[in-house]
């Protein structure tokens, strides 16, 4: 959530919006390596219903975690 309003306050004010892109992506990346396995599970279960429900974007939705370099195990 903290990624998604920094991003939203740097477009709103005109900030340098490419940094803070990198920077909140960095952070989601962080935060995933932080996750249990527990939380890793439900993130999982989580893209899946996404991707079911959007399905021309499923293959996008999958490679999320991955292009953060942050892989879930199945």
């Amino acid at each position: 959530m903290t990624a998604l309003v920094a991003l939203v306050e740097s477009v709103e004010s005109g900030r340098d919006v490419e940094r803070t892109a990198l920077n909140s992506l960095e952070e989601i990346a962080y935060l995933f390596g932080e996750m249990s396995s527990d939380e890793r599970r439900e993130f999982r279960d989580l893209l899946e219903r996404v991707a079911a429900a959007e399905p021309e974007l499923a293959d996008f939705i999958h490679s999320l975690p991955g292009s953060l370099g942050f892989y879930l195990e199945s």
